[in-house]
């Protein structure tokens, strides 16, 4: 990639050379940039003061573009990707290549999820929602860590996606809808918000959403085409009182619930958009979220308190016959629940100094019950001809039984201080520096009873023909490794060169909490915790308790903005240390645990251009280019996790997103609006290259996703009260593999972007 790097740093120059200028090559521009206001620094700021890497979306972008989830805003900006297996399964996003696998399933999320001041994302259940963005006013996207100011959570970066608020000042309502065909299957979106003043200083704003998506995937075990349905509603209200002067309360609600009536990953040799199981793997999950916010301003500064609670349920039905060769049938049936509390409390300054500041405590309180069984279907058990298989039950509703136990609790709990100082160096030249210092405490237990070794049920049952097996019992037990401390800080310089640009540079530091290995409290076959129900020569899942890893991130940049343009360009180097790692016990036997392994560098350069040439034309241009890579890597480490030094993260080296926009005013206040918008993302890695346990043998599974490209467009007319356009998505019918499990338990492992659709979207606004 070096040829890339020289190219860009060549454009860097430009840019700079264009900053001393001036900006005289659009000084002439007859059209403005809107300003953009972000809050990442827990104050509001011009995009272009903030020393750091931020991409926005705003609301207008989201609607026009059709943006409505994850998968919408990794394809329009640079340097961060969305992985998800499926509709509500392992969705992470990866920034900067900071990422290690598709579908990591135990490890958490290496990017934070925020609505406003409420954490969105359960970090520790496979489940996770993807939240809707209808009646969002902007999505924040926050590259780089951002430990100090927002925790443990943010390894990588942050995505914020912030809402409109309560408005006294007049009644208004919106109401969405959204109708699109997929080779004749349909999709329907319908959206409400509703905002009512209640006073002079009080209003609700009320939100409401409902989806359905017949799919476009056929399962031909079960028959079902489309098998991959996906049913959506959610709702939100919040309540906005300014009380006096000084003091403004929020409260805001949130229940969303999903139904996923099958995977959408494929199996190509099946033929096209085709998948196979012993029945569908579906998914449900509801969540519910509580914020109250409460600001006063004491004149010096603002000391907001933000109290939230959420609430996640879900269940999922995996087949995973495919790890054990499809032996026998082998379902996994699983239902997590996951609880949290989060309470932050900040003081930021509202003086006009050279000195300003930002300091709060931050405390969270995560508990995570999984209850889960494996068990055969009521086909093979019939088909055997031998007869019944003893000591099965009926559990979590599910026949034939044979691993289960009741929900295995873990807690989490989070304590912090946190500040960001920040000192007006000159006139020109300001210095920040961040801090964090925090305790964090996992704690794990485990119920007797049950079954627990795969081994007891595969000798007697399916080789030796017995009609019962002796299940090993879970063991009791609990595990508290005790607080660990971690400190984090984040240095920043900024220069305002001129009333056009702002160069700045920064070192911040990210991390992750340490996490327990739930299976390395499991008696295998020679009885010892950690070791394998399948075969006693396995690997003994060490340590119980993973350490957290930690990263730097070394940024330079500039933010550039002319009456008719605006440049923002940034160059990185990560380098992430102790890594936390999904590795697998072996190739035939499924079980995985979190271990630390190695050091991995990421290098790379973000561009991003949006220029007003008139005020009928818009053109966006993003580029990133990154090369991620293990650096540091132990003979040990290398056996447990399969990878080896000059192993490629999961991060594209090569992707590009821009637009074209083309808006032509008409008699009474109309205007018609045309957009193309294009992304295309390079080869990635689906994990590392070697099986487990054999560094010497490559993995079977191991493989690159598809280089793919994105072509949409839409064609509206607007008013002041309704809008219509008419849009295609994907419209060249891109197939290619966009994501490849790499872990053995899928038969289905592929997925392809959603087939050509076309479709109309109607909205009405007071």
């Amino acid at each position: 990639m070096s040829y890339l790097f020289k190219i860009v740093k060549c454009v860097l120059l430009g840019s700079f050379m264009l900053a001393f200028s001036g900006g005289s090559v659009f000084a002439q521009s007859n059209s403005e940039l809107d300003e953009i206001i972000v809050t990442a620094t827990k104050r509001e700021e011009r995009l272009q003061d903030v020393p750091m890497s931020i991409s926005v979306l705003g609301e207008d972008v989201l609607e026009i573009s059709g943006i409505t989830d994850s998968r919408g805003i990794a394809d329009t900006i640079p340097g961060i990707t969305f992985s998800q297996a499926a509709n509500n399964l392992n969705g992470a996003f990866i920034v900067r290549g900071i990422g290690t696998a598709l579908n990591q399933d135990q490890l958490a999320s290496p990017v934070a999820v925020y609505l406003d001041e409420m954490p969105m994302v359960a970090s520790k259940s496979t489940l996770k929602m993807d939240f809707s963005l209808f009646d969002a006013a902007q999505v924040e996207v926050l590259k780089g860590p951002q430990g100090t100011l927002f925790g443990a959570g943010t390894l990588a970066g942050a995505v914020r996606i912030i809402s409109n608020k309560p408005d006294p000042s007049g009644f208004s309502y919106k109401i969405a809808t959204d109708i699109g065909s997929t080779s004749g299957e349909m999709r329907q979106r319908y959206n409400g918000m509703v905002n009512i003043p209640i006073s002079d200083n009080a209003a609700v704003r009320l939100v409401a959403y409902a989806s359905e998506d017949d799919g476009w995937v056929t399962n031909i075990s079960t028959g079902a085409d489309p098998s991959n349905k996906v049913s959506n509603i959610g709702f939100k209200a919040a309540l906005g009182w300014q009380i006096n002067d000084r003091f403004n309360a929020n409260f805001s609600y949130i229940l969303q619930e999903t139904e996923v009536d099958d995977g959408a990953t494929i199996n190509p040799a099946l033929g096209e958009d085709s998948r196979s199981g012993l029945g569908d793997e579906a998914t449900e999950i509801e969540v519910q979220k509580f914020n109250m916010t409460l600001a006063y301003d004491f004149g010096f500064a603002e000391l907001t308190s933000s109290t939230n609670f959420s609430e996640n349920d879900g269940s999922m039905d995996v087949d995973l016959s495919n790890a054990l060769g499809n032996l026998f049938p082998f379902l996994l049936h699983r239902e997590p629940d996951d609880e949290a509390f989060v309470q932050e409390l900040r003081l930021v300054s509202n003086l006009d100094s050279r000195f300003d500041w930002v300091l709060g405590a931050f405390y969270l309180d995560r508990d995570t019950d999984v209850i889960e069984t494996f068990y055969v279907t009521q086909a093979w058990v019939d088909g055997r001809g031998k007869g019944p298989i003893g000591n099965t039950i009926t559990f979590l509703g599910r026949d034939n039984a044979f691993i289960y136990g009741g929900p295995v609790p873990n807690s989490y709990e989070e304590t912090a201080f946190f500040g960001e100082l920040g000192y007006q160096l000159t006139d020109s030249l300001k210095a920040t520096l961040g801090f964090r210092t925090g305790d964090m405490e996992n704690s794990n237990s485990r119920p007797a009873g049950g079954s627990s070794v795969l081994g007891s049920f595969i000798g007697p049952v399916v080789f030796m023909g017995a009609s019962s097996f002796n299940p090993v019992p879970y063991q009791a037990g609990t595990y508290e490794p005790g607080k660990t401390s971690n400190d984090v800080i984040k240095l920043s310089l900024a220069w305002q060169m001129n009333d056009h640009v702002n160069l700045y540079t920064t070192a911040s530091e990210g991390f992750r909490s340490n996490e327990i290995n739930r299976s390395a409290f499991v008696r295998g076959l020679d009885g010892q915790f950690g070791s394998s129900g399948l075969d006693p020569n396995d690997p003994i899942i060490i340590p119980q308790v993973s350490a957290s890893d930690k990263l730097w991130n070394y940024e330079v940049g500039m933010k550039g903005r002319w009456d008719g343009l605006s440049a923002n360009i940034s160059i990185y180097r990560i380098v992430w240390e102790d890594i936390q790692l999904s590795a697998q016990r072996g190739f035939g036997d499924p079980t995985s645990f979190i271990t630390n392994a190695g050091e991995a560098e990421s290098e790379g350069i973000e561009i991003e251009l949006l220029a007003n040439p008139n005020e009928n034309f818009e053109f966006g241009l993003n580029v990133a280019l990154q090369d991620a890579k293990i650096t540091e890597l132990s003979e040990r480490e290398a056996i447990m996790v399969g990878a080896e030094i000059g192993s490629s993260l999961v991060s594209p080296d090569v992707q590009v997103s821009g637009h074209f926009q083309y808006t032509m005013p008409l008699e009474g206040g109309k205007e018609a609006v045309g957009r193309l918008g294009y992304s295309y993302t390079d080869a990635l890695p689906n994990g590392f290259e070697n099986v487990v346990g054999n560094p010497n043998a490559t993995n079977p599974r191991y493989t690159m996703t598809d280089a793919y490209s994105k072509l949409d467009f839409s064609i509206g007319l607007n008013s002041d009260k309704w809008s219509v356009a008419l849009y295609g998505e994907n419209i060249l019918d891109n197939d290619d593999s966009i994501f490849v499990m790499q872990q053995t338990f899928f038969a289905n492992a592929h997925m392809t972007l959603r087939p050509r659709t076309f479709g109309i979207r109607v909205s009405m606004t007071q």
